[in-house]
């Protein structure tokens, strides 16, 4: 009797690690088909400044393939817990984790598509150079936010030492959007084009703080594992 009940203790610790592995996966599936999303808006406000219409439009396409991939990859993660039960007991940190990265490959599409509304005139003409560094900022963020959920297949210990690096950068893309933002309606005569522009600050200034988001998100996650 004892014997049996050691390995029914066994089959059930196995069958919840496979899960646990299975639902990490596809999380960190998602976050690198983030990652891959995030390296589109640099590439779309490259060919604005070439003014290439066509490469501009193929990005924006890209981009909602990732937007539609990721989703997908959050439809398995559901349907995984769904089928696993109550083995895994963490599920709700698993979906808010979930949905907390899909939230940044939204505001990634969106972006992109503004990017392509612009006229190319507007950023070679006043910031170009700095624009560009606030996008590599938001992709060093999503890529830090992607190393966070890696962790948790590697070393959960090293994730809230991660998620600082992640808060910090959170902290300087604010300095810089607040900079652009002031400097902004004294160099644009076209106030329909300084709106615009304003309105591509936010979003990637809200594309940080969903990546801060979803790092908290996966350093709870992690506390649970």
């Amino acid at each position: 009797m004892l014997l049996n009940i050691s390995r029914l203790d066994m089959y059930e610790g196995e069958a919840e690690l496979r899960a646990k592995r299975k639902t990490l996966s596809l999380l960190t599936d998602e976050s690198r088909k983030v990652v891959e999303g995030v390296r589109i808006i640099l590439n779309t406000y490259k060919q604005i400044l070439k003014e290439d219409k066509e490469g501009i439009n193929a990005s924006i396409e890209e981009a909602k393939k990732v937007e539609d991939d990721v989703e997908r990859y959050r439809r398995s993660l559901i349907k995984e817990l769904m089928s696993m039960g109550n083995i895994v007991m963490n599920r709700e940190d698993v979906l808010r984790a979930a949905y907390s990265i899909e939230e940044i490959v939204n505001y990634i599409y969106s972006i992109t598509f503004r990017l392509a509304q612009i006229d190319p005139k507007l950023f070679k003409r006043v910031i170009a150079k700095e624009f560009e560094e606030l996008i590599l900022m938001a992709a060093d963020i999503v890529q830090k936010m992607s190393e966070v959920v890696r962790m948790l297949t590697i070393n959960q210990l090293k994730v809230p030492d991660i998620a600082i690096e992640v808060e910090n950068i959170e902290k300087e893309i604010d300095v810089k959007y607040r900079t652009l933002s002031m400097k902004l309606p004294s160099t644009i005569l076209n106030a329909a084009g300084g709106f615009l522009i304003l309105d591509l600050l936010d979003r990637i200034e809200n594309l940080a703080d969903a990546c801060l988001k979803a790092t908290d998100a996966v350093t709870i996650l992690a506390l649970g594992i």
